[in-house]
């Protein structure tokens, strides 16, 4: 029986590999990669509604700027006629130019306006701009690691099948 024990304490053990433990760091590193291109995602709509957003003020500026140019006009227009036809007096028509003066006024405060509404809506395209170009190279980066990823499981399986 002791016979039995020796030989049995005589066998070695077999060498048998361990399964390695898959590295799933690329894995880790993509969802964390795909959470940040969700992000920016994410920040380029909201980039591209503040720049139509902008862009709507800026048209309603506009056509609010043209309006006052084209109402100063035609009062002025309106003001002299009347004053070369006789039909009214000096007075009326200084009362008119002075009417005058502040449309030209009034319409030179909505060109401003529309000056700094336009400068907002350009850095509101750049800020869309520079989001989409964000989200391309993210997407590009994504793309490349997946392909490293593929790749790298690809040579895992041809060397267990070895």
């Amino acid at each position: 029986m002791n016979a039995r024990r020796d030989r049995v304490r005589r066998r070695e053990v077999a060498d048998v590999p361990e399964p390695r433990k898959p590295d799933d760091r690329l894995d880790r590193l993509l969802h964390v990669r795909k959470q940040r291109l969700g992000r920016l995602e994410r920040e380029r709509n909201e980039a591209r509604q503040l720049w139509r957003t902008q862009r709507d003020g800026l048209r309603t500026a506009r056509l609010e700027r043209r309006s006052a140019v084209a109402q100063a006009e035609t009062f002025w227009q309106e003001a002299r006629a009347g004053f070369l036809s006789m039909a009214t007096t000096s007075g009326e028509f200084r009362v008119a130019k002075s009417r005058y003066a502040r449309m030209k006024e009034h319409a030179a405060t909505c060109y401003l306006r529309w000056r700094e509404t336009l400068d907002g809506c350009d850095r509101s395209r750049q800020g869309f701009f520079a989001a989409l170009a964000a989200v391309r190279a993210a997407r590009m980066q994504q793309e490349k690691l997946g392909m490293l990823r593929d790749d790298a499981r690809e040579q895992a399986r041809r060397a267990e099948e070895e």
